[in-house]
């Protein structure tokens, strides 16, 4: 432990970084349940796609506070054990109880009450990862740990659809279930094995969210990185979360069909994110091939839009897809670490997903809406994919190298 309490942390094993990222097996298999399940179970109590869209965009809505307070909490509290495991130990119980209660809500507002819990404990956990990455892993591991992360969210991707997801047909609580079973175990591994050096407690400091000023818009590139994270979801997030309804009522696709279909994306993350996550470890050309994956995701966007007609080609689209979302995620976050501090990273992080919860927020609704104005067009929401790209295009043109800013950042 010693070795973690000042200055760059020492290299970690394999089996280190494995233990750390396990705890995104449970965060992605509650996401599953969240974005590609939740849409079929509220299509019980409502036909209404603006009113799924509105449901769905509840965890954008806790992005918008609960994910930056949990990190910015996280970043000025030191307890016996640590810093990040406390929030671990706070929400993981709370990810378990709601997540086995949605499928049993007997109206849509208990349904509705039960989401906003369990997506509000979702959000407060991607408070943990990324930082936790940042605390115990040194800068030249970070991508592979990165690598890591995806390989570990794509094995609870593909294990959902592939597997869980037609289980449905026999109750539906099933994939609710096996999340509520996977946040447990990946829980325990991850306080089992994460260690953190020691960054001073700030308990004088009080949260708010619109006064960071010097902190989180100290250089321009931070608000370069805000604008990233808010249009990056419409050429991936906000279009997916109605896919489960496209496949099923568009393509007329059994729920089995679908989740076959869909574990084609994580299947694809398992067969690159570790070869890529090296491979951009060694080549750290961060940026050019953040706009490379902008670009190349105007291929699938256009096959989605155009020639998506069968599970096959939805496969296809899938894999399209996560590669774009992959290089660009892969190379991003380590980029934005470069642009933070010990004291900050945490905070810098949070309010990232605060500002790509924004976006969802807004726009799943609205997606919904215009679904149901197009006549249950399902595919729309894939036309917003190229004013996202296009948008962080031009933000990543815009942002000096890392290392003509540091002296901007302040003391680490």
């Amino acid at each position: 432990m010693k070795d973690m309490q000042h200055g760059e942390p020492k290299p970690v094993s394999i089996f280190y970084l494995l233990g750390l990222v396990m705890l995104s097996v449970g965060t992605a298999s509650i996401s599953f349940c969240s974005n590609q399940v939740l849409p079929l179970t509220i299509k019980k109590f409502t036909a209404s796609t603006a009113l799924i869209g509105f449901v769905l965009s509840l965890q954008a809505l806790n992005q918008l506070w609960a994910t930056p307070f949990a990190a910015w909490k996280s970043d000025r509290i030191w307890t016996r054990f640590g810093r990040r495991k406390p929030l671990v130990m706070v929400i993981a119980p709370i990810l378990v109880l709601s997540v086995v209660l949605v499928p049993h809500a007997p109206t849509l507002a208990l349904l509705i009450m039960t989401v906003f819990f369990l997506q509000m404990a979702e959000d407060a956990d991607l408070a943990v990862l990324m930082p936790s990455i940042c605390d115990s892993v040194p800068d030249k591991q970070r991508p592979l740990g990165t690598g890591m992360w995806q390989f570990a969210v794509a094995i609870a991707g593909f294990m959902m659809g592939r597997y869980v997801l037609k289980l449905m047909d026999r109750a539906e609580h099933f994939p609710y279930t096996i999340a509520g079973i996977t946040v447990i175990i990946t829980s325990m591994i991850y306080l089992r094995t994460m260690r953190e050096r020691y960054v001073p407690p700030r308990p004088e400091e009080k949260f708010r969210p619109f006064s960071y000023g010097k902190e989180i818009f100290q250089i321009r590139e931070h608000l370069l990185i805000y604008i990233i994270f808010f249009f990056q979801p419409l050429f991936y997030l906000v279009s997916i979360a109605f896919f489960s309804l496209l496949g099923t009522e568009t393509l007329h696709l059994t729920r089995g069909q679908y989740g076959m279909a869909f574990s084609w994306g994580p299947m694809t993350t398992l067969l690159t994110s570790i070869p890529f996550g090296y491979f951009f470890n060694r080549y750290r050309h961060r940026k050019a091939f953040c706009i490379g994956a902008c670009i190349y995701v105007f291929l699938p966007l256009t096959f989605g839009l155009f020639y998506m007609k069968t599970a096959h080609d939805m496969a296809i689209f899938f894999a399209m897809q996560i590669i774009a979302f992959n290089v660009f995620r892969l190379n991003f976050m380590p980029y934005v670490m470069e642009y933070t501090t010990p004291k900050n990273v945490g905070t810098i992080l949070g309010f990232t997903n605060g500002v790509n919860g924004l976006i969802r927020f807004t726009m799943l609704p609205l997606a919904g809406l215009l679904v149901d104005l197009a006549g249950k067009n399902y595919r729309l929401p894939l036309y917003g994919g190229y004013i996202g790209a296009i948008a962080c295009i031009i933000a990543l043109l815009m942002m000096r190298p890392p290392e003509k800013v540091k002296h901007l950042l302040g003391d680490g």
